[in-house]
This record gives C-alpha cells, structure tokens and sequence, in this order.
C-alpha cells in the first residue's frame, strides 16, 4: 500500500464503509484498512485510503459530504 494515501479515519466503521463506498461509487477505487484492537473496539481508528494519483478527486469528493475528520 505504498502507492496509497489516508484520505479518512473514524471510529466508527459505518461511517468509514459509507466514505469507501462513495469513493467507489465515483470511481475511485478505496480500501478501508482496520486498525482497531480487536479486543476493545473502542480503541484504534478504521483508515479510508486511495491511491495517490487519485487522491485530489477524491478529496473533492468528500468535499460534498459534510464529515468532521477529513483528512486533507
């Protein structure tokens, strides 16, 4: 995943399914990369990356949806 940059991180992994399949959705081919302890769920983040060449459209995507830890 070197090729591949953050675009978002969340808590909670409903949130971070919607971002990745919204990205999808508009062609932008996302992977949501779990980094939570699998024993407290409460602790560590679920990353949304991209592939850095699309990495602008995708931020101006995510630009239409309001959401609070953007990445950008």
């Amino acid at each position: 995943m070197q090729d591949w940059k953050m675009i978002y991180s969340s808590s909670q992994l409903a949130t971070a399914s919607i971002v990745t399949s919204l990205l999808n959705e508009n062609g932008i081919p996302a992977k949501a990369l779990d980094k939570q302890d699998s024993s407290f769920v409460f602790m560590g983040k679920i990353e949304v990356l991209v592939p850095l060449a699309m990495y602008e459209k995708a931020v101006e995507i995510l630009k239409t949806i309001e959401l609070d830890t953007l990445k950008a």
